[in-house]
């Protein structure tokens, strides 16, 4: 037993002796702001939320690339949290961006992918386009066209695209959004 612990040691010691070490570099980057202002999401009828219906449309009307279909809207409403002096909306202009957490689609990836795009049961040749107040098409990872009272909600609405001859099925869409105001 004696000679097992000692052969048991010796081969630790030279395990230890084998390790090696290795330098990198990190960088951390960020920046500091002042007090950011609150963002809520809800319909344009006052509703608090975040879905928005495009209701049920017809594969008919989505025949090729660039129908529309369907429509929903919703706004972004800027706010200051209480008693925060730093959130000054007055005065201030915002750019809306959104990304989609299904993926994209379109061309040049400029709107929202289906959940489950390719599935069983998902609509096929489908998208969900956003525009901002303008009925500017805001393409996804891209600025909005600028809203310049922010005291007032920012408008948007969405429909179905097609990007193709669709099929039926479900289609729904996320997306997260930014807003950037200064």
């Amino acid at each position: 037993m004696k000679f097992i612990k000692s052969a048991l040691s010796v081969a630790v010691c030279c395990v230890a002796a084998q390790a090696m070490a290795a330098d990198g570099e990190i960088n951390f980057t960020g920046s500091i702001t002042a007090n950011t202002c609150s963002v809520s999401v809800g319909d344009l009828n006052g509703g608090a939320g975040v879905n928005v219906s495009l209701g049920n449309a017809p594969a008919l009307s989505l025949k090729k690339a660039g129908d529309t279909a369907g429509a929903g809207s919703f706004a972004l409403t800027m706010t200051a949290p209480k008693d925060d002096k730093d959130c000054v909306l007055t005065g201030k202009t915002a750019t809306v961006r959104f990304l989609s957490m299904n993926g994209a689609a379109g061309p040049n990836g400029e709107w929202l992918a289906l959940e489950g795009a390719g599935g069983a049961g998902v609509a096929k040749n489908v998208a969900v386009q956003i525009r901002d107040a303008k009925g500017v098409d805001v393409q996804l990872g891209r600025a909005s066209s600028e809203y310049a009272d922010l005291t007032q909600p920012m408008r948007f609405t969405a429909n179905y695209i097609a990007t193709g001859e669709a099929t039926p099925g479900t289609a729904n869409a996320k997306a997260s959004f930014s807003v950037d105001y200064k």
